[in-house]
């Protein structure tokens, strides 16, 4: 299981990437995070950034469907994907995600 971390654009490219994903059964749920600051580097300056999060708990042997569909939806080429392990979780939401994803 883990957790697919996507930054977005924008709140309604990450909204329209998560009714996707879930639509598909690639993930179990989502939680949406609008109006992140995000800072990075270019060479030598600093860039400053707007972003969207969402998080989608999945099987890990969906993450490279999860990316490709990603892929096709993100509209500005910004949208990265990476994916964290879960080391431990509940049963129950093992379980519920299980049954509630492709596979």
């Amino acid at each position: 299981m883990i957790l697919a971390y996507i930054i977005s654009s924008s709140a309604e490219e990450a909204e329209k990437i998560a009714m996707n994903l879930l639509e598909k059964q690639l993930v179990y749920s989502v939680n949406i995070i609008p109006s992140i600051r995000s800072y990075r580097r270019d060479g030598d300056q600093i860039v400053k950034q707007e972003r969207t999060i969402v998080l989608a708990k999945t099987k890990s042997i969906l993450y490279q469907q999860i990316e490709d569909e990603v892929d096709t939806l993100q509209q500005t080429g910004t949208a990265i994907v990476f994916s964290m392990p879960f080391v431990q979780m509940s049963k129950k939401l093992f379980e519920e995600i299980q049954s509630n994803t492709q596979g």
